[in-house]
């Protein structure tokens, strides 16, 4: 058997930097304007961004030299670091728009949950590969990663960040399906889980808000349902190739977050349905990439290490690509390797260096049977 590194799979890499390109040109785009009003520098947000994409990059390398055998014996101690880190958020960190999510340090902002969503990946991939036996036992097999989920959704509730804790669970409810979880403890608990949903749902007014505008943005143009009736007016301009780039106009402080949540809508105005269309392709390619190094893999750690890296980012790109189309609720969460942001990216590129840490260390010599199971799976 060969200890070898392999080099980072082609098609992962090819993909994440193809979108970080176009993420140059639409953040370059999308944000002179703003950036020029609010810190008198067209290319701070810019220059910014490309300085944090070899940064991210860097950091996606290093974790795939990692070997998966130390991050399976090292997901406990990471998992109770970073809930430590999520409770000195909700204590010490600064308050933006009426959320404490971020560490504020030397002029950068950090927000912690983007470290924490991989991790929590971890941990529960190292406990269904570890007690396969348990999975069976709703006490002793399901309980466990329930009360790390259910802890870890609170703790996020608490900033408040309803949808990063309502990703977890839709990814944590996935791998547990693929882990072998018996299907009547699932339905069980999404019986249970959908009254909790909807009580955090209309606890806090402004996601009812959301909520409502989402069936009917244009009821209240000029409140609720103003982000998405800007984003439906920069898709409807944008026609099928596109008013060219630069030259969109919602983007002009018409569309709020442009250049991070509603980056997609700018593309859609500038690129037209080619540019969406593309960014859509880019997106399956690497899911589904992903998901065939997943069942490539040999150990049901590994397997399950890359599903829930490749769901969460699979899932965060249907939430902010149906939410700014009008799909979904409007919800503030970025685009992976497309939205500003250097926590997310960072984030993200964690999830990539976590699935190439898997495809880099497979061993040469796999079974024939196994080989022959992963192409009929395919």
């Amino acid at each position: 058997m060969s200890n070898r590194i392999a080099p980072p799979d082609r098609i992962i890499s090819g993909a994440v930097l193809l979108l970080l390109a176009l993420s140059i040109l639409m953040i370059g785009s999308a944000s002179l304007s703003v950036a020029e009003a609010r810190f008198g520098d067209p290319f701070r947000i810019i220059s910014h961004w490309v300085l944090y994409i070899p940064a991210g990059l860097l950091l996606a390398w290093g974790v795939s030299q990692v070997h998966p055998s130390w991050w399976r014996a090292a997901s406990l101690s990471l998992l109770g670091l970073m809930l430590l880190v999520i409770i000195a958020v909700l204590i010490f960190g600064v308050k933006i728009n009426g959320a404490t999510r971020w560490f504020s340090l030397a002029g950068f902002t950090l927000q912690p949950v983007e470290m924490l969503k991989p991790v929590v990946i971890l941990y529960l991939a190292y406990y269904m590969a570890a007690f396969p036996d348990r999975l069976r036992s709703f006490a002793n097999g399901l309980a466990p990663m329930l009360v790390v989920v259910a802890v870890t959704a609170i703790l996020l509730l608490l900033q408040p960040d309803f949808g990063n804790a309502a990703l977890l669970v839709m990814v944590a409810f996935c791998m547990w399906f693929v882990g072998g979880v018996p299907l009547r403890h699932l339905l069980a608990l999404i019986s249970a889980t959908i009254p909790i949903g909807i009580i955090a749902i209309i606890a806090e007014p402004y996601r009812l808000k959301r909520l409502l505008s989402f069936t009917d943005p244009w009821a209240d143009p000029f409140g609720s349902g103003y982000q998405l009736v800007q984003s439906m007016i920069a898709f409807g301009s944008g026609g099928i190739s596109g008013s060219g780039l630069g030259q969109g106009v919602q983007k002009l402080f018409y569309l709020p977050e442009a250049f991070t949540d509603f980056i997609a809508a700018v593309l859609a105005e500038e690129l037209g349905l080619a540019g969406t269309l593309a960014l859509i392709v880019i997106f399956m390619v690497l899911i589904w990439r992903g998901m065939k190094l997943a069942m490539q893999a040999k150990e049901p750690f590994e397997r399950l290490l890359i599903l829930g890296c490749t769901l969460l980012i699979a899932i965060s790109c249907m939430i902010n690509l149906g939410a700014v189309m009008g799909i979904l609720p409007t919800k503030g969460m970025p685009i992976p390797f497309f939205s500003y942001g250097g926590s997310a990216l960072f984030g993200n590129c964690i999830l990539i260096g976590l699935i190439l840490s898997v495809q880099r260390h497979q061993p040469d010599n796999r079974p024939v049977q196994n080989s022959r199971t992963v192409e009929a799976l395919a």
